[in-house]
């Protein structure tokens, strides 16, 4: 029996439900985790580097340097900076069930609108998705990136979002975030391909204040927000983004989490040790 289809966005070929919607795959051995991580990573620098962005060395293990230090070069007259930072969350080298550290790559620029932001990280996500071949994803992780690279990803403003995932069951009250569940509609309503939820409520308003920021989250299937941007009105405007690099390699390789992008030689030890086998007993057996 044929595969069930359903219609793409606008214009597109239907494609097969089945492959829309496979779950993610298992992660892949270190060595080839290794490679694609250090592919992406060039990728990204590249690509900021054919767009004209100055690389800024920040302060490493900190929480959240750049944002000081990009709007500094700004203000020292450079028009876009980027940087990568390593992120190391409260009590996260205590808690082994979730990532210790994570890395961000972020760049600011001058005189941009919240549509030049959003076209900026869609051409970041799609120049090192790619470059990306089936050498290293494999065929089936290149077939199902390849059909965003050719279409515009959806842009949804977040009120809109509200009554999309309202119709389909799910009450949020204007404010609160999109809790992974509604991510999940919205990502059906999109034809599966990635999206960005634009002018999201400001940052603790008071109760029943609707106000929304020039601000965007980019949202990856399976992955959730991955790149989170906003534009600060000024004479000119400055603008800025981060990326996730784990939960980015989670979506190109099509993992169910992204603890399994991880590439730390101390999880394998801590495996290993898990291993040991137990103390031998002393009772005596009867």
């Amino acid at each position: 029996m044929a595969a069930a289809a359903t219609a793409g966005p606008s214009g597109q070929s239907p494609v097969r439900q089945s492959a829309m919607f496979d779950a993610p795959g298992r992660p892949r051995p270190l060595a080839r985790r290794l490679a694609i991580h250090n592919f992406v990573v060039r990728s990204i620098r590249g690509f900021f580097e054919d767009r004209g962005f100055h690389e800024v060395p920040v302060t490493a293990m900190a929480d959240h340097p750049a944002r000081i230090q990009l709007d500094g070069m700004l203000r020292s007259g450079f028009p876009s900076v980027w940087c990568e930072s390593e992120i190391l969350p409260t009590g996260g080298r205590q808690e082994p069930r979730h990532l210790r550290g994570f890395k961000l790559m972020e760049a600011a620029g001058i005189d941009l609108s919240l549509d030049d932001l959003t076209d900026l990280q869609e051409d970041l996500l799609k120049a090192v998705a790619f470059n990306l071949g089936a050498d290293l994803l494999g065929g089936r992780d290149v077939t199902r990136l390849d059909r965003m690279l050719h279409v515009s990803h959806p842009r949804i403003k977040y009120r809109q979002a509200l009554e999309i995932v309202g119709s389909r069951g799910w009450s949020i009250p204007f404010g609160q975030e999109l809790h992974p569940e509604a991510e999940a509609t919205l990502t059906r309503f999109c034809g599966n391909l990635p999206f960005m939820v634009t002018h999201l409520p400001v940052d603790q308003a008071g109760p029943g204040d609707e106000e929304v920021a020039l601000n965007v989250a980019y949202i990856l299937p399976y992955s959730g927000i991955t790149m989170e941007g906003s534009v600060s009105p000024g004479d000119p405007p400055r603008a800025g983004f981060n990326l996730g690099l784990g939960h980015l390699l989670q979506y190109l390789m099509g993992l169910g989490s992204v603890m399994d992008t991880l590439i730390d030689p101390m999880d394998r030890l801590a495996q290993l040790m898990d291993l040991t086998p137990p103390a031998p007993s002393h009772r005596k057996d009867r």
